[in-house]
C-alpha cells in the first residue's frame, strides 16, 4: 500500500532537511528523503500488510512522531513511535479513539521539583548553579503522548534533545501529571556558552512553546555588594 506522509514546516524550527526513518526502510534516513513544496515536506512509502513504526528526522538529528499520525505506540524501549497498521486485505486501519491533552502549567526553576513555583529562575550562574530545569503540568490527559525538549545554546546551536513518553496516572487520573527536562550545568565534557538559551518545547511533533533563561560563567555583584541573580 501507498501511504503519503507529510510534515508541516514551523516557522519556530529551521529545517534543511527532514528523512522519514521507520521499520519499513531499517531506520535510514537516506532512504526516506522528503521533499519540500512551499511549507510542507512530503514523502510517499510503499508498506506492506503489518505495523510499521515511523518518526521525522530533521536536520540529521531531531526526532519528532508525525502531529497527524492516527496512532501512537511504544517499542521494546518504551519509546513512542507514530504508528501505521496495513491489513492482509491492503487496507489502512484507523484508530477511532480520540484521545485528549492540556497544558495546564509551565515553570522554570534550578530543582526538580511538584511543588509550586511563585516565579520562573531566567538567569543561571555555572559556578552555583547545577541545572535548569523545566516542569510541565498536563490534565485532561489520555492516551499515549511524547514530549519532546530541544535546547539551544547561546549560539543557536542545538545542545541537547530529551524526549519523555506521557500518559495519565490510572490511580488518579484527575490530578496533573507532570514531567520534567533539564540540562545539566556541570558537565566538564560540555561547553556552556554565556548568553541567551532557548528551549523548544514539542508535544506529537507539534511545536507547543519556547522560553529563554541566560547562563553566564561568572556571579555578578551590585553596587551594595549583594549577590545578583538575573
Amino acid at each position: 500500500m501507498i501511504v503519503r506522509l507529510d510534515y508541516t514546516a514551523s516557522p519556530y524550527l529551521e529545517i534543511n532537511r527532514i528523512s522519514v526513518i521507520g521499520s519499513f526502510n531499517d531506520y535510514k534516513e537516506d532512504c526516506g528523503l522528503m521533499r519540500k513544496s512551499g511549507n510542507v515536506w512530503s514523502t510517499e512509502v510503499s508498506l506492506p500488510p503489518g505495523e510499521h513504526n515511523y518518526k521525522f528526522l530533521i536536520n540529521h538529528e531531531i526526532k519528532l512522531n508525525d502531529p497527524m499520525a492516527n496512532l501512537y505506540l511504544p517499542n521494546e524501549s518504551d519509546e513512542l513511535w507514530s504508528t501505521i497498521i496495513i491489513n492482509d486485505l491492503d487496507q489502512r486501519l484507523y484508530n477511532n479513539e480520540q484521545y485528549t491533552v492540556h497544558i495546564d502549567s509551565y515553570a522554570v526553576s534550578g530543582m526538580i521539583t511538584p511543588a509550586p513555583i511563585s516565579a520562573n529562575k531566567k538567569g543561571f550562574h555555572l559556578s552555583s548553579d547545577k541545572m535548569v530545569v523545566v516542569r510541565l503540568g498536563f490534565t485532561n490527559l489520555s492516551g499515549l503522548h511524547a514530549v519532546t525538549a530541544l535546547w539551544f545554546d547561546a549560539r543557536g546551536v542545538l545542545h541537547d534533545i530529551a524526549e519523555n513518553m506521557l500518559c495519565a496516572d490510572e490511580e488518579s487520573p484527575d490530578k496533573p501529571v507532570f514531567i520534567w527536562f533539564w540540562l545539566p550545568l556541570n558537565d566538564t565534557q560540555r561547553e556552556y556558552p554565556e548568553g541567551v538559551w532557548t528551549i523548544k518545547l514539542f508535544l506529537d511533533g507539534s511545536y507547543v512553546l519556547e522560553d529563554q533563561v541566560t547562563i553566564m560563567n561568572a556571579i555578578t555583584y551590585s553596587s551594595t555588594g549583594q549577590v545578583y541573580n538575573a
